[in-house]
């Protein structure tokens, strides 16, 4: 088993690491890098840091570094000078525009796997022929009875928490997988400030919920989307039209719903040549782990492509990094 070069929460790293998201603006992946099992990185001054965890030898970072982006390149170093000192290969999952150069300059190449989905405030709209989608699938719900309930974490009622955690064993959804766009952990009492959206039907079940967290002061990124196989159409699409509202009365400037990966594989095959249709296929073979064409469907509807990003590798390694990227995302 490989041991972290660093034991996750020493000497207080969680706590610096939780100050430098509150100070990270536009990276939706920030709230992410606070994962208990993740360990870290710091630039020398403190002021930005890189999240990461070995698996099988290889030291992956998660995303972009938190905290000031004139600290990045610091804290980047950090990490490689730490992993060359313990033997151990590097790799990046998620990375950004930003910071991709960064890490080209240690010698990995890129991959560019997906876009971030960013709602903005001021853009955001349900009304003409190119949110028709959209807007159909809120309308549905509405038609349902459907009704939208917003909390903060902290101030859930026991009797709602108890209401989600069935919702999530009854839709087979886990809180503690992923490592790059999941923090899990729902209720743990360490993310009190986090936003519930909660839907129930006309009875007053509930049939959806969404957990969001904070990404700086003025943005929201999606954690954990649970929903019962018995929901009404459009109650996804709902709760993130019902949070969008929500924030634009609180000063909220962005709303991440989550990562489409390879989008310019679904947005329209009859122009991939042969190496784009061979990679269709190998897309799909993630199909039992997720639906990624589905998902993509789905994020489409809110026409809110952002920055694209990337797996940051050297290209000798690609199957140990793949392999170390399936089991850090899926094995939980």
């Amino acid at each position: 088993m490989s041991r972290p070069l660093r034991v996750p929460g020493d000497d207080g790293d969680l706590e610096r690491v939780r100050h430098l998201v509150a100070g990270s603006e536009g990276d939706p992946l920030a709230p992410f890098a606070l994962r208990p099992e993740k360990s870290y990185a710091f630039a020398p001054d403190g002021s930005a840091a890189v999240g990461y965890q070995v698996k099988i030898g290889l030291a992956v970072a998660s995303g972009d570094p938190v905290g000031s982006p004139a600290g990045w390149e610091a804290a980047i170093a950090a990490f490689v000078a730490t992993a060359r000192a313990r033997r151990r290969r590097i790799a990046v999952l998620g990375a950004g525009e930003r910071a991709r150069p960064l890490w080209a300059a240690y010698g990995l190449g890129h991959l560019a796997i997906g876009r971030d989905v960013v709602v903005q405030r001021s853009a955001f709209t349900v009304h003409g022929r190119r949110f028709r989608n959209l807007r159909q699938a809120i309308k549905r719900s509405h038609n349902a009875g459907v009704g939208v309930e917003i909390h903060r974490e902290g101030e859930v009622l026991p009797e709602v928490v108890l209401e989600l955690r069935g919702l999530m064993k009854r839709s087979r959804r886990e809180d503690n997988r992923g490592f790059s766009m999941i923090l899990g952990r729902l209720f743990d009492g360490q993310e009190p400030d986090a936003v519930i959206a909660v839907a129930r039907d006309r009875s007053g079940a509930v049939v959806g919920a969404h957990r969001y967290l904070w990404a700086g002061k003025s943005d929201l990124s999606l954690d954990l989307p649970i929903r019962a196989q018995s929901a009404p159409n459009g109650v996804e699409e709902r709760l993130i039209a019902e949070v969008v509202e929500w924030g634009a009365a609180r000063g909220v400037e962005r709303v991440s719903l989550a990562f489409a990966p390879f989008p310019d594989l679904f947005g329209d095959r009859g122009h991939l040549g042969p190496l784009g249709r061979i990679g269709y296929a190998l897309v799909h073979l993630l199909d039992p782990l997720i639906s990624v064409e589905r998902l993509y469907r789905y994020l489409r509807k809110f026409h809110a492509f952002d920055q694209e990003r990337y797996v940051m590798l050297r290209w000798r390694q690609v199957p140990w990094v793949l392999l170390a990227l399936l089991l850090l995302e899926f094995a939980g």
